[in-house]
């Protein structure tokens, strides 16, 4: 099976007290690991002030995961479920990473034939071409 890699940002409102927030934070890492989630790796970047106000909030507990799965989506579609029910949690989004870390291997790719193109074009005229000399034309 084919091994994906996602990484869920959430925001938790900042009316919970630390212990809360760490409950919040642990009941989330849990449906990860019952799901399938593999090498589950969280950033708690703390509390930060949002572009706008939501729900009355005007800042929020930025959370990361970054975790694997095997196969399908079903543990991101489990795990938005519960976050989309959870009165604490103000916003959330989930990436798929693993397509994202291809993009720079293929533009490097293509950055490769430009340069060598490039390059062949300053070597200097090819077989059969003559150079210019000076100001004639």
């Amino acid at each position: 099976m084919e091994i994906r890699e996602y990484e869920t940002t959430f925001i938790i409102a900042p009316n919970l007290s630390e212990e809360e927030t760490e409950q919040v934070i642990e009941k989330f890492k849990e449906i990860v690991e019952k799901n399938g989630g593999k090498d589950l790796e969280t950033e708690i970047m703390g509390k930060r002030k949002l572009a706008y106000e939501i729900g009355k909030f005007d800042e929020g507990v930025y959370v990361i995961f970054r975790y694997k799965t095997e196969g399908g989506t079903g543990i991101v579609a489990e795990l938005e479920r519960r976050m989309r029910n959870d009165e604490y949690i103000l916003r959330f989004l989930t990436v798929r990473m693993d397509l994202e870390l291809k993009k720079p291997k293929k533009l490097e790719e293509k950055w490769a034939k430009k340069k060598q193109k490039i390059e062949a074009t300053k070597a200097g005229p090819e077989e059969g071409e003559e150079k210019k000399e000076g100001g004639e034309e």
